[in-house]
């Protein structure tokens, strides 16, 4: 069976396929600005904090880089730092504070990049204890932060938290489609696919304000409702929200209806950072270059060809990041 499995992954490497889209030089500015010589990614916006998410961040930057001392230094400092008896990571690690990891916390979405960038270059680079360790990272989320629900199989955040006696609270932007797939096939349990369904039906009837966007976080209810949080910073598209549509083209998947909305979101690089979905409020300052790179990523995911991408900024960590990762997005070669 673990030979077959071998076999299977060996035949779907799409990480090592695109390599190339990723300049040496680059990817040379990216490390030298966000990741120290040890491993740990800085999110040089946040008090130099490194979280699970930007450990995940660049480790498949680096495989796409085809830099495998990096990734190595990345996948190393994450497992000293950040690993957890149960294999899963802490969410966020604080250079000025002792011990630097007080919330011992997962984030669901930064071990489900964890695993997928270790199960990607065990293939790659022939490390078969790599693609076990991502084995075991998926069984773990598959058993321990997945809930059935009406909708399908639902993604918590995290294991603490996110559950009330009556609701779960979720982020549709920790849905990582591709990540999904690449799981599936270490891990064969229908749920993975299950999990895909689940998100586009979610998507489908989170569609809010105006412009009928998904918020950042939303409460879905025992009895089946979905609701806007009731905390004001969490009921806005905003900040984590940008990311669906990464994850969505980047696994070959193109909603038209959901691209739309983003496009009447984003009319352009001056539309507002943030909408407050309930009430219209809005930011009183443009798109970020994180939001920048993600509008521009819609707008060629939604064409179906190609547009100038972002050039490399190096004066911010998330906007840095999303404008690599919507280049390696928008080259994979993905079917639906």
């Amino acid at each position: 069976m673990q030979r077959w499995f071998v076999l299977l992954i060996a035949l779907y490497s799409p990480l090592a396929a695109y390599a190339a889209s990723l300049p040496t030089a680059d990817w040379e500015r990216y490390k030298t600005t966000f990741i120290t010589p040890e491993g740990r990614v800085i999110d040089t916006a946040n008090q130099g904090v490194s979280h699970s998410e930007g450990q995940g961040y660049g480790m498949l930057l680096a495989l796409a880089a085809g830099d495998r001392a990096t990734f190595e230094r990345l996948w190393q400092w994450t497992q000293k730092n950040l690993r957890r008896e149960d294999g899963l990571f802490a969410w966020q690690w604080r250079p000025n504070d002792t011990p630097p990891v007080k919330d011992w916390n997962n984030a669901t979405d930064g071990d489900l990049l964890i695993a997928w960038a270790l199960a990607e270059a065990g293939e790659t680079w022939k490390q078969p204890e790599w693609t076990e360790a991502a084995r075991t990272i998926a069984v773990r989320i598959r058993t321990t932060l997945i809930r059935p629900s009406n909708l399908g199989p639902l993604l918590l955040p995290a294991q603490q938290g996110f559950e009330a006696g009556d609701h779960l609270q979720l982020n549709l932007s920790y849905w990582v489609y591709p990540a999904f797939r690449t799981l599936a096939r270490l891990d064969p349990d229908p749920v993975w696919k299950d999990l895909g369904a689940s998100g586009l039906k979610l998507l489908d009837l989170t569609r809010y304000g105006a412009a009928g966007i998904p918020p950042d976080w939303v409460s879905l209810y025992n009895d089946g409702r979905l609701t806007l949080s009731d905390k004001p910073q969490q009921r806005r598209f905003a900040f984590e929200a940008i990311r669906i549509p990464l994850y969505l083209c980047w696994s070959g998947q193109r909603p038209p209806l959901l691209l739309e909305a983003f496009q009447r979101a984003w009319p352009s690089d001056g539309a507002p950072a943030w909408l407050d979905l309930n009430n219209g409020d809005r930011a009183a300052y443009p798109l970020t270059l994180a939001q920048r790179a993600m509008r521009q990523l819609v707008l060629t995911c939604a064409e179906k060809q190609p547009r100038p991408m972002l050039d490399l900024q190096l004066d911010d960590y998330y906007g840095a990041t999303l404008t690599l990762l919507a280049r390696l997005a928008l080259t994979t070669p993905r079917t639906p």
